[in-house]
């Protein structure tokens, strides 16, 4: 198992990954275009890592790390953090925050955070199991659907 920055030529195989994020009910509408131009665009910005985990050279999970800055002290957003379905367990997403813990020393960032849906509770298992507390409370306004 590796854990690496995305390579544009993994982006179908992120896409792929991705639609385990959206509940059944909701349209998946991530087109490869789309993505590979937002791609691009943080690939020329050295404040976010989108990191996959690779096995075999096949992705089986991924975390997007973006270090944001602010008067005080800079501070990393972590999203989309996915681990395949049949992958859990066996130590993937510990390993794709563990990088992302290191990019953000790296920023000198003073702390991260993260929103997760409130039906994906196994995964607030897991965030809690890596030292984030849920003592916060957070809130989502959509500009997009």
């Amino acid at each position: 198992m590796t854990i690496e920055t995305l390579k544009q030529e993994d982006m179908p195989q992120l896409i792929e990954l991705y639609k385990e994020l959206v509940p059944p009910h909701i349209e998946f509408n991530a087109s490869l275009e789309r993505c590979l131009k937002t791609y691009e665009t943080m690939e020329k910005d050295n404040r976010s890592f989108l990191a996959v985990a690779k096995e075999k050279g096949e992705i089986v999970g991924s975390a997007l790390g973006i270090c944001c800055q602010c008067l005080v002290n800079p501070f990393l957003v972590v999203e989309d953090v996915i681990v395949r379905s049949d992958q859990r367990g066996k130590g993937v997403g510990r390993m794709l925050m563990e990088a992302l813990d290191q990019f953000a020393k790296e920023k000198g960032c003073a702390y991260s955070f993260l929103v997760s849906s409130d039906f994906r509770t196994g995964a607030h298992s897991f965030y809690e199991s890596i030292g984030y507390t849920d003592g916060v409370v957070g809130f989502r306004k959509i500009y997009r659907k």
